[in-house]
């Protein structure tokens, strides 16, 4: 039992010789001290958080000046409904009626000091039909709201696929770099007992130039599109923002012709043309009413030295007299305002029907292609490669297919991340064109 527990135990029979201890476990021992007080000393290092798009779109729906901007705009525009309809301030007057020049107020009997108040009625309809052409100019500042949102989370996405695939096409050359570090090693092994040239060590020698050079190109494009993320949150340039969450492939099934017929009712930007329409529709209406005269009522009250008061009223009506050069244009102003208005639907209409057919084609030709990679050529590709390699070691297979081998691989995979990166970005176009999101769920 005590052999065995020697034998079993090296460093119980280390401490029956004091020498090899201090020698040899000494020395580990101050390893793992200085191990063990580095790690409580050095500070953790936080990993960076996981972007995810969910709430990027929130903050930046939250912080940007442009919705800001556009939700006061409609603060403001609410406010003019209930002004619209308001009747005019009245007058109050002061003054002196039938004075002498000889500014003697009992010279003469009908010298008084008076007090009027007036007030001014639009013709009845006026009011009601400004109030509803304010009503629909706010109902417009809504849907302007609502687009200019659409348009912010259709960039932010934009952005956010865009550094995502930045990340991953960072993440495939840096792999790819490795493997052509060490199919370099093998071909320098294989050279050294003379079975590789010197032109396959040159050859993958370029292709790892060619990766750091796309390394440093990739590097500048991730500043470019953080800056421009925090500019879309409203965060300041240089703001860390993290590692984007990878992407997934979420097919969405759609038709063409539903997305158009929807967007026709719901698109933000159309709805506010429409609520325009309305308004300038009836801009026409009050324009006609302006042939129909106001009406204007006056009462005073007089006040004479040594008699009785007075009290007097008028009524007071404007004379539409010069209709032609008022009347009749302010109409026609009104139906060319109309007429502006509803080209200006049609052609936004045309607009977002193209836009969906083009994103739309778009984004089911990449879902198909999207597809073929992942289920046909990127797993094919894999098999390509160890098939070249096991076959380059046992010096059946040229050292060029194994590079090319590589090198096509590397292609495919940042064809295959460029696809889907496309797709999503196609996805948000049409979530913005139509105003709606889609349902998804992650391809298995």
């Amino acid at each position: 039992m005590r052999s065995s527990l020697r034998q079993g135990n090296p460093l119980a029979s280390q401490a029956r010789r004091p020498g090899r201890t201090r020698r040899g476990a000494l020395p580990t021992a101050g390893c793992i001290a200085c191990l063990i007080l580095a790690v409580a000393t050095t500070p953790l290092l936080a990993e960076p958080p996981v972007l995810e798009i969910d709430w990027l779109v929130s903050e930046a729906l939250a912080n940007s000046p442009r919705v800001s901007a556009a939700r006061e705009r409609y603060a403001a525009l609410k406010e003019k409904i209930p002004q619209a309809g308001a009747l005019e301030d009245p007058m109050l007057g002061f003054g002196v009626v039938n004075l002498p020049n000889n500014f003697d107020f009992n010279d003469e009997d009908m010298t008084a000091k008076e007090l009027s108040v007036s007030q001014k009625f639009p013709f009845p309809g006026k009011r009601g039909l400004s109030e509803q052409i304010a009503a629909r100019e706010a109902d417009a500042g809504a849907a302007d709201v609502e687009e200019i949102a659409n348009l912010l989370v259709k960039e932010v996405k934009s952005a956010f696929f865009d550094l995502s695939h930045v990340y991953r096409t960072t993440e495939v050359a840096q792999r790819n770099k490795r493997l052509l570090e060490e199919l370099a090693k093998t071909a320098e092994t294989r050279y050294s007992v003379g079975r590789a040239t010197q032109e396959e060590l040159i050859r993958n020698q370029v292709e790892i130039s060619k990766m750091v050079d796309d390394l440093i190109t990739l590097e500048q494009r991730k500043r470019a599109l953080t800056a421009r993320l925090n500019y879309l949150l409203n965060r300041p340039p240089n703001s860390p923002l993290g590692r984007p969450a990878e992407l997934e492939f979420r097919p969405a099934p759609f038709s063409i012709e539903a997305l158009q017929h929807q967007a026709v009712a719901d698109n933000p930007m159309l709805k506010s043309l429409k609520q325009e329409i309305a308004a300038r529709g009836k801009s026409i209406e009050l324009a006609r009413r302006d042939f129909f005269p106001d009406l204007n009522l006056r009462l005073a009250y007089g006040q004479r030295e040594d008699r009785l008061d007075m009290v007097s009223g008028m009524v007071e009506i404007n004379l539409p007299v010069f209709f032609t050069s008022r009347q009749e244009r302010k109409v026609e102003q009104a139906y060319a305002e109309v007429r502006s208005a509803q080209a200006k639907f049609d052609d936004i209409r045309s607009e977002t029907l193209f836009r969906i057919e083009e994103s739309g084609s778009m984004a089911q030709s990449l879902e198909r292609k999207i597809e073929l990679y992942r289920t046909g050529i990127l797993p094919q590709s894999r098999m390509q490669i160890e098939a070249a390699a096991s076959a380059y070691m046992v010096n059946q297979a040229e050292f060029s297919t194994v590079l090319e081998s590589r090198m096509r691989l590397y292609r495919f995979e940042l064809d295959y991340h460029e696809a889907l990166t496309e797709y999503e970005k196609s996805l948000a176009a049409l979530e913005a064109a139509v105003g709606r999101t889609f349902t998804r769920e992650v391809a298995q």
